[in-house]
């Protein structure tokens, strides 16, 4: 049983070594991107730049790669350029277009190992001053319901260069957001979606709702304009109320319709009548002679 017990501590002894050495082997080196967040306008230059903690790896070893946010596709930029110091491994974009957002990841392979960097995030932006386009929805209040929700959409701009929030009355609410695609192609834009809940008891008191986004310092606001909807029974009166007059108005050309008719009718038969009487007196007349 000693044997035994001292063959199992030596055997976790050299497990444990082993574990050290590989730790040791596969942290060798350390990756680290300087920008995590870059905005660039449409023909502008982007640099990521690439820091190696320690000089096992080169930049020649370092490859660039890309990954679209929209659709998650992978792909190969370039190897790298170095520095004077040779730690410092950058990667130059020029002639930036919208199809080089994303975020970009620097990688170096040794041996079997594979070592990533933390990533930094390119989002080109118009050339142009554009201003934030607003649009504000809500659902319509149901029987049951507590709450009623709020949507914002900001476009326009990209979501990280606008805060969103919201005013009802005069308080100021904080929802929440997220960032969406305007369409599934590669000349798709990225905007935000606002949210909030109000509850019905707020609805109900009719203040003024306005989405306000914060942008370069100014505000943008819409406000919401709420759509009442009328009870089903008052939509039927208005039916049957048009039909009736539909009805009548439908009665009243007929009617003179006919009139005239009668009147055209009549007016022949008294016409009628009397060239009968002309002819019968013309004959007893020429009888006579």
């Amino acid at each position: 049983h000693y044997q035994a017990f001292e063959m199992s501590s030596w055997l976790c002894c050299w497990i444990l070594c082993y574990s050290c050495f590989c730790t040791s082997y596969t942290t060798s080196f350390l990756l680290y991107q300087s920008l995590e967040l870059t905005l660039v306008t449409v023909g502008g230059k982007a640099e990521f730049q690439c820091s190696l903690e320690k000089t096992n790896p080169f930049c020649y070893m370092i490859t660039w790669h890309k990954i679209k946010l929209r659709t998650g596709e992978l792909t190969t930029v370039k190897q790298s350029d170095s520095l004077d110091d040779t730690k410092h491994c950058v990667l130059t974009l020029q002639n930036i277009s919208f199809k080089d957002s994303g975020r970009y990841f620097c990688v170096t392979h040794s041996s079997s190992f594979l070592t990533t960097g933390n990533g930094s995030r390119l989002i080109v932006t118009s050339a142009d001053q554009s201003v934030p386009e607003l649009s504000v929805f809500y659902s319509p209040p149901e029987d049951g319901f507590a709450s009623v929700h709020l949507q914002c959409l900001v476009q326009g701009v990209v979501p990280i260069q606008v805060k969103v929030i919201w005013k009802i009355g005069d308080k100021v609410h904080f929802g929440w957001t997220e960032s969406a695609w305007t369409d599934d192609t590669d000349s798709a834009t990225e905007f935000t979606r606002a949210h909030l809940s109000v509850p019905a008891t707020t609805w109900t008191e009719g203040h003024e709702i306005q989405c306000i986004a914060e942008f370069r310092g100014k505000n943008i606001s819409k406000t919401l304009k709420r759509y009442v909807n009328e009870p089903v029974f008052s939509l039927l009166v208005y039916a049957g109320c048009a039909a009736a007059l539909l009805t009548i108005f439908i009665t009243i050309i007929m009617s003179v319709i006919l009139y005239k008719d009668l009147s055209v009718a009549k007016k022949f038969k008294s016409f009628m009548q009397t060239d009968a009487k002309h002819k019968v007196l013309h004959g007893k007349i020429a009888s006579s002679t």
